[in-house]
């Protein structure tokens, strides 16, 4: 998996939560969201940075979809 391409695939979610189309709002989102910094959100939503296994579980569990969706898109 790409940072680029998880990247991808986390701001459908974010489009689909009708989430702000500001990096800086979704970052602030997805950061209370998952409890996560907000350097740390916005990483993952600029391609900077793939989540480690468990933030990956936990960023899949709150959209709903399977972890390996962010891999292979299956």
């Amino acid at each position: 998996m790409s940072a680029k391409g998880f990247a991808e695939k986390l701001n459908y979610c974010l489009d689909q939560t009708d989430a702000p189309a500001q990096v800086r709002d979704r970052a602030v989102i997805l950061s209370k969201m998952l409890d996560i910094s907000k350097q740390q959100a916005w990483s993952l939503i600029e391609g900077q940075q793939i989540p480690d296994p468990t933030l990956l579980q936990k960023i899949a569990n709150e959209f709903e979809v399977d972890p390996q969706w962010f891999a292979n898109g299956k």
